[in-house]
């Protein structure tokens, strides 16, 4: 039987290989969420739920569905996504003894079966969640550059490529009217500005990150590629690419992915954790608690 992270791997693998990158889907109604919760999913089921092509951006379980007086159309297949358990100190000591293993696991991970609303019947569609409009998307992405603690310096200079420079502590942009879209600039703002999450003065990811040099370029690319991805479906960005450009990224994210089942979870939290930052929403206490 395939673990968690196997599972997940050739699941993203097969889009890859169909010529999609699943994370880079254009989004019209925000990040998925719970129907029956009001929960936004969070981290790698982001990408599972986006990866399943379907439309709406509600999902539930089959007993939701009947609890809110609906039911999931015969034939449909469920999505898995996956949860974490917290051991508690006393379930680690007691799997300890039994194992006289020292280096456990603080969380172990779950999985639970969603059906996205467009499998079920007999339950509408929340009338506020409607696409909003261009310029609502885009006062959206503004407004996330506005919260976010603690920003680098951002300039705009006539360069052909963006970048994050760490030294600095500088994101450089090719200027706005290299851009064909509002949605293409804040994509690739995103992008740096994850980058820039990693920063010893913020959530200093850097620091923790792991392997050589090629592995850590790697893996920030993944953090950075999800963590857009998260902050573009929050504001309703459309983050389309050219074709060349997703054939020459499908061949390394491929090649990343088979060589370790676990790093599209390690960046998917990483990115999280990144978009959150972002967005404000991890507090100044947290951060220096970590520190």
């Amino acid at each position: 039987m395939l673990n968690i992270y196997e599972e997940v791997t050739n699941r993203i693998l097969k889009q890859l290989e169909a010529g999609q990158i699943p994370w880079r889907k254009t989004w019209k109604t925000g990040l998925p969420r719970n129907l029956a919760t009001g929960r936004e999913y969070r981290g790698v089921n982001i990408l599972i739920l986006c990866a399943a092509g379907l439309a709406s951006r509600y999902w539930i379980t089959y007993r939701q569905a009947l609890a809110l007086g609906g039911h999931v159309r015969k034939g449909e297949k469920a999505t898995t996504v996956v949860y974490w358990k917290w051991r508690t100190p006393e379930e680690i000591d007691r799997l300890r003894e039994k194992t006289g293993k020292e280096n456990l696991a603080p969380c172990v991970p779950f999985t639970s079966s969603v059906f996205n609303l467009d499998q079920v019947e007999g339950i509408a569609e929340p009338e506020e969640d409607t696409a909003p409009p261009h310029s609502q998307r885009l006062r959206t992405a503004e407004l996330l550059l506005e919260v976010m603690p603690s920003k680098p310096e951002i300039v705009h200079s006539a360069v052909a490529e963006p970048v994050y420079n760490r030294g600095l502590d500088r994101v450089t942009l090719p200027h706005l009217s290299q851009f064909e879209n509002g949605d293409e600039y804040y994509a690739t703002l995103f992008h740096e500005l994850v980058h820039s999450s990693g920063h010893g003065k913020r959530l200093n990811r850097f620091a923790d990150a792991k392997g050589d040099i090629a592995e850590k370029y790697s893996f920030e690319e993944l953090v950075a590629e999800f963590g857009a991805a998260f902050l573009c479906a929050f504001a309703g960005i459309k983050n389309s690419t050219s074709e060349a450009l997703q054939a020459s990224y499908i061949g390394g994210w491929s090649t990343v992915f088979r060589g370790d089942s676990r790093v599209i979870l390690r960046g998917a939290s990483a990115a999280q954790r990144a978009a959150d930052y972002i967005r404000g929403k991890i507090a100044t206490e947290e951060l220096a608690a970590a520190a």
